[in-house]
């Protein structure tokens, strides 16, 4: 409990007085280094966080959940494994057929490469991004639906003729050379990741069963669950019961990729966790130059019967209060400026004329940003520890003041 006559002193020592601006001007700087320190940190990680959210989302809503594959040249059996999630109660979204090929896409004197898809017109109206698929009704046997990135890095226009090249050869009198085909552009797509865009190309089934030149090792069956989050558990229970099939899982397909994620979000946290800590330093010093200017306070503290854990409790409050204040202030600002992320950035991009977070360098098309209060409450507590272990040294260090020492002293 704090004493009426220990809230007094602490309230005066606060509101510092005109002979004391040095002491204010630290303690400023002080409030600002945390407030600071906490408020990029909580924007950083909600960014790291938005980021990391919107490419699972992105990915998950183009991949497959779980691919499966046979081991053998039969096919694989859709109507049984899809039984299987029903007798078991399982939570599946979706189960169908395709075929993917790397492909050579020949067009205005230039070629990239692409995965090319086959898909049946019905799964592919199923999927998640259907909605943002311009000429779906038109996608049939000959046809092809290109990503939007492609088609506007390119130039393609719908009903053009695109010639690709297959990574199949066919034998001909002047030797094997890769097999050709053609694809009149039925529509476009927009998953809202601008890599997938530019790199994927929807065909029928049956065209791309072509395409590979009717070679089943292409065969592959996409299974989406309701949460992908269980994919490895379904995964094993799939193997334990179908060992003719190879069963992949979209963790093992990126498992690098979202590796890397993590290992960068948390080197992030120690490295911006360093402006606290320095602005914790800041506390130490101010507080020790206020005890220090304070010696005759404190001995006048002692003689008036102040115990030792009496006049720590007076210099420790006055510590901690800089840094939980500077920590609320931090949180808020934080948190407002985290919400607010994409409107910022559009702000700056018009002012300054440049492309801030282009979409071809980190895959999406706007700044993303998930607030994650669990982290902001870690953050918070982290930040008022650091400034309670900064406060103690100097609460300390007045508690053991000599009294006649420092009344000598002045």
């Amino acid at each position: 409990m704090i004493s009426s006559a220990e809230l007094l002193i602490i309230k005066n020592y606060i509101s510092s007085k005109k002979k004391d601006s040095f002491l204010k001007i630290i303690s400023l700087f002080s409030f600002l280094g945390i407030a600071i320190g906490v408020a990029t940190l909580i924007i950083v990680m909600s960014v790291m966080n938005g980021f990391r959210a919107e490419l699972f989302d992105k990915l998950l809503k183009f991949n497959s959940h779980i691919t499966v594959k046979s081991y053998t040249k039969d096919d694989v059996n859709v109507s049984k494994i899809n039984q299987y999630f029903v007798d078991h109660k399982l939570e599946l979204k979706s189960i169908k057929k395709t075929i993917s090929s790397q492909g050579l896409l020949v067009t205005h004197g230039r070629n990239t490469g692409i995965l090319v898809v086959g898909i049946s017109k019905e799964d592919l109206s199923k999927e998640d991004f259907a909605k943002n698929i311009l000429g779906l009704n038109n996608f049939k046997n000959g046809s092809i639906i290109v990503g939007q990135s492609l088609s506007n890095k390119y130039g393609l226009q719908p009903n053009e003729v695109l010639n690709i090249l297959s990574s199949n050869n066919v034998s001909t009198p002047f030797g094997n050379i890769p097999q050709q085909s053609n694809f009149k552009i039925a529509g476009t797509f927009n998953s809202g990741v601008s890599e997938l865009d530019y790199n994927y190309a929807f065909i029928t089934f049956d065209d791309a069963f072509n395409f590979v030149n009717k070679k089943k090792d292409f065969l592959a069956v996409d299974i989406k669950l309701k949460d992908f989050s269980k994919a490895d558990i379904y995964k094993k229970e799939l193997e334990n019961n179908f060992q003719n099939y190879f069963f992949t899982t979209w963790i093992d397909n990126n498992q690098t990729f979202f590796d890397a994620l993590l290992v960068e979000r948390n080197v992030m946290f120690i490295i911006l966790t360093l402006i606290i800590i320095v602005a914790a330093f800041n506390i130490i010093s101010g507080m020790t130059i206020l005890v220090k200017n304070k010696t005759k306070d404190v001995a006048i503290f002692n003689t008036l019967g102040f115990s030792k854990f009496s006049i720590a409790k007076i210099f420790f409050i006055i510590g901690s209060f800089i840094g939980v204040i500077g920590t609320i202030f931090g949180v808020i600002l934080g948190i407002v400026f985290a919400h607010y992320i994409e409107n910022i950035r559009l702000f700056f991009s018009k002012l300054f004329h440049v492309q801030i977070f282009p979409p071809e360098i980190y895959f999406l098309t706007k700044l993303p940003s998930l607030i994650d209060y669990k982290l902001i409450l870690i953050i918070s507590s982290f930040s008022i520890l650091i400034t309670f272990l900064a406060s103690l040294y100097p609460a300390i260090t007045a508690s053991k003041l000599n009294p006649i020492r420092g009344l000598k002293h002045d």
